[in-house]
């Protein structure tokens, strides 16, 4: 398979995976509670009224989305837990090839100070052993941001830019999932974990979601992979719908699931770009059977505080 070919695969990968992760920014502030003026004013004790009615009052389901937002903006700490999962098959010239690849990501994150601790395993399908990366990082006081990471052969530290860790808020990437919920439309009810949970559904359309891929500044990271962003942006084409889906638990009202499925997308993408690289893809073919991602989100204002592996790091 010619490495060109299979840069851009890598890098169509790298392009839905960001899109998908939600629409952080690297700014906490967005996840923090949001108070007006009359209610600053209101005494405690009818806030306390509030919330207690809220506790025992069923919600109606057009509230839903609205409560659950609320909630999402005031988490102090959360649990998240991803999953991408990737068949494919190519060939080139009467040769093929498959590759089944699965990433899974567990991610605790701790809010004011920001804090978050994520370890990442990667099976790409080759029947080597998986590849599995923690990273830790936490921004201190004075806005300096410090990201730790380990590959297996030992920690290492380095000073980052604060919105270079606060992207991976897991807080702000489940803010980021529904934030478009007035779009969102009900799809009944479902089991998540064990309880019942509103489950709502989103299509983008073909420019929709071409929109949202640019937007999300996914193409800028391709620069890295010696791509030049405009001309992969050039290439996408007409890439299809794109359906994502969020549930909110019912008792609590939190978001504990978002998936999206990119499989037919992954597909109109890559077309488009062979199609677009001309004689230097002749004779390659590649098809998806498979481009999903999930999230769950859980352990809600729980999440212990926990420690930066300073003491074992090397520079």
């Amino acid at each position: 398979m010619k490495k060109r070919v299979l840069t851009l695969l890598l890098a169509g990968m790298l392009v839905l995976s960001a899109t998908a992760c939600g629409s952080a920014d690297g700014d906490s502030a967005s996840a923090s509670p949001v108070q007006t003026e009359a209610e600053a004013e209101a005494p405690a004790e009818a806030e306390a009224e509030t919330e207690a009615a809220e506790e025992t009052e069923p919600a109606e389901e057009e509230d839903v989305f609205e409560k659950a937002l609320e909630n999402a903006r005031n988490v102090e700490s959360m649990e998240l837990q991803m999953v991408m999962d990737m068949s494919m098959q190519a060939s080139q010239d009467g040769e093929e090839q498959s590759a089944d690849f699965v990433m899974n990501m567990d991610m605790a994150c701790i809010n004011d100070p920001f804090k978050l601790k994520m370890e990442t395993t990667v099976d790409a399908g080759t029947g080597e052993e998986p590849v599995t990366i923690s990273i830790y990082g936490e921004v201190g006081e004075d806005g300096t941001a410090t990201a730790y990471m380990n590959d297996g052969t030992g920690w290492q530290s380095q000073t980052v830019g604060k919105t270079d860790l606060v992207q991976y808020d897991a807080s702000a990437n489940m803010l980021g999932s529904i934030d478009t919920g007035s779009e969102y439309t009900a799809d009944g009810m479902e089991e998540v974990d064990g309880a019942n949970a509103y489950k709502y559904a989103h299509t983008m359309s073909g420019e929709e979601a071409k929109e949202a891929i640019l937007s999300s500044g996914a193409l800028d990271s391709l620069t890295s992979a010696g791509i030049d962003p405009s001309q992969f942006e050039s290439a996408m084409g007409d890439i299809g719908e794109l359906t994502e889906y969020i549930w909110i638990d019912e008792a609590t009202l939190y978001p504990v699931k978002y998936e999206i499925d990119m499989t037919e997308v992954m597909a109109a993408m890559m077309d488009s770009v062979l199609e677009s690289m001309g004689d230097e893809a002749e004779g390659v073919s590649m098809s998806f059977s498979k481009m999903k991602m999930t999230m769950h989100f859980s352990n809600f204002n729980s999440v212990e505080d926990f420690e930066m592996p300073g003491n074992e790091s090397e520079n």
